[in-house]
């Protein structure tokens, strides 16, 4: 009886942990996770992470610029060549079918492989390519800052496009506001 009980309680909580995914086609995707980290999603990318973030691990394929949020528990990113650990730091990815590289803008992490355990520091990119049993470091050449330029170009694009339309609805409630100010007076 007791194992039937904790069969059927592991199988409500594990049904209970919803799996949160953001995927993108010819787009940029900005997000904020549940611990405050930021992640930049460049084309053709998706994460994946449980929504409750216990523990604090995304799942990439593709590429994403991460702003990790400093914590006590270890923040990793999964991906199918290896997996990246930090405690909080600035730092790109970038998955291919063959290979991830790392490249650290702040602070440090480790990429670790079946084959390999790393630490990469700020100012250096770490490449661990299939077939091979150590991970490559080389200087930074700081490449991710393409896509990071262009995403920020666009947000700005769409910020100059929102800008009339949020000044009207600031109009808007200024007048309802004084509206609702004169009845009241009244």
């Amino acid at each position: 009886m007791r194992k039937s009980i904790a069969y059927c309680f592991l199988f409500v909580n594990l049904a209970c942990n919803t799996s949160m995914e953001v995927r993108t086609e010819g787009n940029y995707e900005a997000l904020v996770l549940p611990d405050g980290s930021q992640v930049y999603l460049n084309h053709h990318s998706s994460i994946s992470y449980q929504e409750d973030f216990d523990p604090r691990t995304v799942n990439l394929s593709g590429e994403a610029f991460f702003f990790v949020k400093p914590n006590e528990s270890i923040f990793t990113v999964a991906t199918t060549h290896g997996d990246i650990e930090v405690l909080g730091t600035e730092f790109n990815v970038k998955t291919t079918s063959d290979q991830v590289a790392v490249d650290v803008k702040k602070g440090l992490v480790e990429l670790k492989t079946k084959y390999d355990r790393s630490k990469v520091k700020k100012g250096t990119k770490a490449v661990y390519k299939d077939g091979e049993q150590a991970v490559q470091k080389i200087k930074s050449n700081k490449e991710y800052l393409k896509w990071i330029r262009s995403l920020e170009k666009d947000f700005k694009a769409l910020g100059k496009q929102l800008k009339p339309a949020l000044r009207e609805i600031g109009n808007d409630f200024k007048k309802a506001g004084k509206k609702i100010g004169d009845e009241f007076k009244n």
